[in-house]
């Protein structure tokens, strides 16, 4: 579209203008503008083999006055229809001048050429990628050692063993490894787990074993209560499940909640 306009405004082709009825202006195929109210007699502006208009306002000349097109935009504004932005004349200069010069300092900054940039970029991005995926890593090797430390922090109910806890700072997927790990280290266990890696997002997570299931005690059920608290929800399966929530402040009375409900249903069940 951009390399058809600027093909038009070099042709220089000569504005024709005409005032007849409306009815003459629309069989000859001139467009009426979107949102536009036309009388009986209107104003036709024709630019052969580039546009026929109804118009009210001013219009260049000659297509070369425009001197050139830039589209700065494009966007989807409803279904099935898209908006192009674009500047002409004097704008097109100033707005090439503000992205020569963030070529150049980029340029300067990653110390290569300009034609250069996307590939240093990609290359950054890649980088990155790699260095959070390692990070990622080491937080969940650091998250598995202090649950491991957790065990010893398991009380015995009846002949279960139940463990509910916080893990600051851990997210959700990390959240999940330590349960799991944890419930496998149990004897017939209940584990719950919670974080607040911020003061707007809460993480909890259950893992049963079989034997607590048998008792009538379901993950999801537990999770979708507590999370409620935390200013969320969740749930999931009768022996894992997950949920999140809000409020980080109400964590800690969350997971009271958790080690209370679970001790009174498997003390009653035992």
């Amino acid at each position: 579209i951009e390399a058809q306009i600027n093909q038009w405004i070099l042709e220089c082709h000569g504005a024709r203008v005409a005032v007849m009825p409306i009815g003459e202006a629309k069989a000859k195929g001139a467009i009426a503008m979107f949102g536009e109210k036309y009388g009986e007699q209107v104003r036709v502006i024709d630019f052969p083999g580039v546009s026929l208009e109804l118009c009210g306002g001013t219009h260049v000349q000659n297509t070369a006055e425009i001197g050139l097109f830039k589209i700065i935009s494009e966007s989807g504004v409803a279904a099935g229809i898209r908006r192009i932005e674009g500047v002409a004349g004097q704008a097109v200069n100033d707005y090439l001048q503000v992205r020569d010069q963030i070529t150049k300092e980029l340029s300067d900054r990653f110390k290569v050429k300009p034609d250069q940039i996307l590939e240093r970029v990609n290359s950054l991005q890649a980088e990155l990628k790699n260095t959070q995926k390692q990070v990622e890593s080491l937080k969940q090797a650091i998250a598995l050692n202090s649950a491991e430390q957790l065990l010893s922090g398991a009380e015995q109910v009846g002949k279960f063993q139940v463990l509910v806890a916080e893990l600051p700072d851990l997210e959700a997927d990390g959240l999940k490894t330590a349960a799991e790990m944890l419930l496998r280290k149990l004897t017939h266990g209940a584990v719950v787990l919670g974080s607040a890696p911020q003061s707007d997002r809460v993480n909890l997570v259950a893992a049963f074993s079989g034997e607590v299931n048998a008792k009538g005690v379901q993950a999801g059920k537990l999770i979708g209560a507590i999370a409620k608290i935390t200013g969320g929800g969740g749930g999931g399966r009768s022996n894992f499940a997950q949920a999140g929530g809000k409020d980080a402040s109400k964590l800690g009375a969350a997971l009271e909640q958790a080690a209370q409900e679970l001790k009174q249903k498997l003390l009653i069940n035992s």
